[in-house]
């Protein structure tokens, strides 16, 4: 199946992390020219690596180290994308998991940092790319967010109130984008596969999503994964590339009707029928 990404441009931020690595992966595989972004260049050769391991010629991506916390370097990133490869069809925004904290405890202090990192930055990439592709005529926005968006789990209040306000934004954004060609879904997933540091204390959370603190014992990690794994129908789960090819998948023509949606990728372990 063409699903009509050769050459479209996708902006892939956040790259370095496991998940939008495979996302971008899976966006080049199908033709698309990749701009990405990455905290500093360690990162940045690590997502290298990966896609020369994917079989994408460097000549497909071009990478831009940006701090998304920065608004500078937000409209740097979206500058120097433009400058390079003239248009943004596709936006894949990634959001994280954050460290685990107490409900009780939180002070703003700690909130306005959590909705800053993840409800923020976001809104404002978002709100700098729309009119480029207003002016292309298209476009697709994806956002990958872990499942702390729609659950609360044990420690992870501060996840939640910082992802979970992003499903009611772009939403309402859904909404007003339609009649200009652009849809907007979200990509909600759970129980990742991944051996990197950035993953594993979300895992250990019951997310798999993309936490900044190292496993703290993997041997608890080990008990939390098979924990995972024995509540999922699947009993296993997800590979990158599952989630990767769900966003080439919502990111081509062959989606023009689909928007405003949350597609809820977890192997099953939703249960509510109504959403």
């Amino acid at each position: 199946m063409d699903l009509g990404l050769q050459d479209t441009v996708a902006l892939v931020v956040d790259s370095h992390l496991g998940i939008a690595t495979a996302a971008a992966a899976s966006l080049a595989s199908e033709g698309a020219i990749l701009s990405l972004t990455a905290p500093d260049n360690y990162h940045m050769r690590h997502v290298e690596l990966e896609l020369a391991r994917s079989n994408i010629p460097q000549d497909r991506f071009r990478a831009v180290i940006a701090d998304l916390n920065r608004t500078r370097d937000i409209h740097r990133l979206v500058r120097e994308t433009l400058h390079r490869q003239n248009n943004i069809g596709v936006l894949v925004n990634t959001v994280q998991e954050l460290e685990p904290s107490s409900a009780v405890d939180l002070e703003e202090e700690t909130i306005e940092p959590a909705l800053a990192r993840n409800f923020f930055s976001a809104v404002q990439l978002t709100h700098e790319v729309v009119p480029h592709m207003k002016r292309l005529g298209m476009g697709r926005i994806i956002n990958l967010i872990p499942y702390s968006a729609i659950e609360v789990s044990s420690g992870g209040t501060l996840s939640s109130l910082s992802l979970a306000p992003l499903l009611a934004y772009f939403k309402g954004l859904a909404f007003e984008l339609a009649s200009e060609n652009i849809t907007v879904n979200n990509i909600i997933y759970f129980g990742v596969e991944s051996d990197e540091p950035e993953n594993n204390h979300s895992s250990l959370n019951g997310h798999g999503g993309n936490g900044d603190n190292p496993a703290p014992d993997p041997e608890q990690n080990e008990k939390h994964r098979n924990g995972l794994e024995d509540d999922s129908p699947m009993h296993r789960m997800a590979e990158p590339h599952e989630i990767g090819d769900v966003v080439a998948m919502v990111a081509s023509s062959r989606a023009s009707y689909l928007t405003g949606a949350n597609i809820i990728l977890d192997g099953g372990r939703h249960r509510q029928y109504y959403a």
